[in-house]
């Protein structure tokens, strides 16, 4: 599955529907996590998913707002309340923090979701076409490839969104070039690969900070709840918005450069989450968002018969990758010099050169390509009305 996102552009009556329909599926989520938590109060055992569906006939008899919904996104709004208590209890079996669902406010709760495509949604030329709402116009920035399963409609910041996941009918796929590189991530530079090309780190939120903090202030300045309060909120949240999408815009044409030239790329195994705790680099590796980029690379790669590896981090600076002599030094020294056979290198060149060498996948390798070949993948009533 592989998800499309496209702008809407929606009247002010259709806006203002989504905006309904949104507080909609909050109250019908909130209510059955109220439902499912009084419940296990009195008697120690939580209605399920079905328990709950069984009751949107009754709440539409009652509530004509709730009515006027579409039945699956109704349904939809019950099956994620379901998945968050399936995946707390998943989180107390692994020994995780548990993370109970919580009651969402309305600026938590920003998407609906039509789960069948079949007499919901579907795409009419410039439009898109929805159940009980009608056409809201579509910018389509590029084509389809595959069978659409399901649309979600989404708010990100005073933007919407139609998001469709999609079964896709093939692959994209690209010669093989043979060549496998590693990739260090870091923060004086985005990355450095093992050929000693240099990604420079673009910065997206330390360049936009400024323009972000002013907003915050002035945001800080408005009485919570009045009008110039939601004005200038939605306007903190569009700048956050740019930062993302400029961000990801960033991965994607630099995964896609990669996997274009390389038949394997290698990272290291980072604990991202333990480097975020370093008071002095947490903001720089946040901007940097190593993570998302590698899972964006690693998205594309098993779409295009690459593969990505994972090797472990440790001392991968410290270690010459000429000889294997380990060389002690500090965060701060930024040169690698080996003691023992003279090799002199910048010390995220001789990392990505000491992640290549971790890994299993070399030029040539005859495990690789049959791997690769193996590998090609395929294509609630009560609460509501009291």
């Amino acid at each position: 599955m592989i998800s499309y996102r496209f702008r809407l552009t929606p009247s002010k009556r259709i806006a203002a529907t989504f905006e309904a329909w949104l507080d909609g599926c909050r109250e019908i989520y909130n209510a059955g996590l109220q439902e499912r938590r009084g419940a296990y109060k009195l008697t120690g055992k939580s209605p399920t998913y079905y328990d709950q569906q069984n009751q949107l006939p009754e709440i539409k008899t009652l509530r004509p707002d709730i009515a006027a919904i579409n039945a699956q996104v109704l349904q939809s709004a019950l099956r994620k309340l379901d998945r968050s208590f399936d995946n707390f209890f998943r989180r107390v079996k692994n020994g995780e923090k548990p993370g109970y669902p919580r009651f969402k406010g309305k600026a938590y709760f920003n998407s609906f979701t039509f789960p069948q495509m079949k007499d919901a949604f579907r795409i009419e030329g410039k439009y898109l076409r929805l159940s009980k709402i009608g056409k809201v116009k579509l910018i389509q920035h590029r084509p389809i490839g595959g069978k659409i399963k399901t649309c979600t409609i989404k708010r990100e910041a005073n933007k919407w969104y139609a998001v469709f996941a999609v079964e896709e009918n093939q692959s994209r796929w690209f010669p093989r070039t043979g060549d496998a590189v590693g990739v260090d991530v870091g923060i004086e530079n985005f990355a450095t690969l093992s050929t000693g090309e240099v990604i420079e780190n673009p910065k997206h939120l330390r360049q936009a900070e400024a323009s972000i903090k002013q907003a915050s202030r002035n945001l800080a300045r408005k009485k919570r709840g009045s009008k110039n309060y939601a004005k200038t909120k939605a306007v903190l949240a569009k700048k956050h918005q740019q930062v993302a999408n400029r961000r990801a815009d960033f991965f994607h044409k630099t995964g896609l450069r990669l996997i274009k030239e390389f038949d394997a790329i290698v990272f290291e195994d980072l604990n991202i989450k333990g480097l975020v705790k370093n008071h002095y680099l947490a903001k720089s590796i946040s901007d940097a968002a190593w993570g998302t980029f590698i899972n964006t690379v690693t998205s594309k790669a098993a779409k295009a018969g690459r593969i990505v590896e994972r090797v472990p981090a440790a001392f991968t600076s410290q270690d010459c990758s000429s000889c294997g002599h380990r060389v002690r030094k500090s965060l701060a020294v930024r040169e690698h010099r080996c003691i023992a056979c003279g090799f002199v290198a910048h010390r995220d060149h001789n990392a990505a050169i000491n992640i290549r060498l971790r890994s299993n996948r070399v030029e040539g390798d005859s495990a690789l390509r049959n791997k690769m070949i193996k590998g090609k993948p395929r294509d609630v009533a009560s609460i509501l009305t009291t």
